[in-house]
């Protein structure tokens, strides 16, 4: 699929590169990689088990792609913290001066601008580059691992690897991921304003098959 420059470039400067993915040659499946999809504990895992990095374009064999799927408006939350966190604290301003010094004229430019790097994009930006009508799609959410495990017939014991989520368990993180939940679901403004931006998520949610290891799978709906 041809896609523009200027859109594969969009996040460049915050280190994403349109078409990123994994792809694991003798079993000919592809994963996309979505931030704040559970993609680092999962690049961990493929890394160690014959996943290599690899890039739209590049030669590969594919039969499937794998793409995780999350709540838009829990994702956006892990995600705006996460930016936060990475972009705008440093030296002696942690989230404790962000938290004393936020204000609603802070809070509403948040919410006006919506996104603001790769882990507060639509999950269907990611995918644009791709021909998904191979994809087999899983929800992010207590039973990842185990539906992961049962698609992958047990090959990378993915039960057997506790999930961490290293950025959630970061202090300023924590902190920051707490004020925009009670933020986002105490105004039903803002909240609106999320799931408004991310329609396009919302409707490919609701037209997927996700796999379910406790039901029968087909990838039509």
């Amino acid at each position: 699929m041809i896609v523009h420059p200027l859109r594969n470039n969009y996040w460049t400067r915050r280190g994403y590169v349109t078409g990123t993915c994994m792809y694991h040659s003798e079993l000919k499946q592809c994963y996309i990689n979505i931030p704040k999809n559970a993609s680092s504990f999962l690049r961990e895992v493929f890394k160690d088990t014959g996943w290599k990095h690899m890039h739209l374009g590049m030669t590969m064999d594919i039969e499937n792609y794998i793409v995780i799927l999350r709540d838009p408006v829990e994702r956006w939350i892990t995600g705006i913290a996460q930016h936060i966190t990475t972009n705008i604290l440093g030296e002696n301003f942690g989230s404790t001066h962000y938290l004393e010094q936020s204000n609603e004229l802070v809070d509403r430019l948040i919410f006006d601008q919506i996104v603001f790097d790769d882990h507060t994009e639509q999950q269907s930006w990611f995918l644009e580059p791709f021909d998904l009508k191979d994809g087999v799609f899983f929800y992010c959410d207590a039973n990842l691992n185990q539906n992961l495990d049962s698609y992958f017939d047990y090959k990378f014991k993915f039960a057997n690897r506790p999930y961490v989520n290293t950025s959630a368990s970061q202090f300023d993180n924590q902190n920051l991921v707490a004020y925009f939940k009670k933020l986002v679901y105490n105004n039903k403004t803002y909240y609106n304003r999320i799931k408004s931006y991310f329609l396009r998520d919302y409707d490919l949610i609701n037209s997927v098959n996700f796999y379910d290891s406790r039901q029968s799978y087909s990838q039509t709906k």
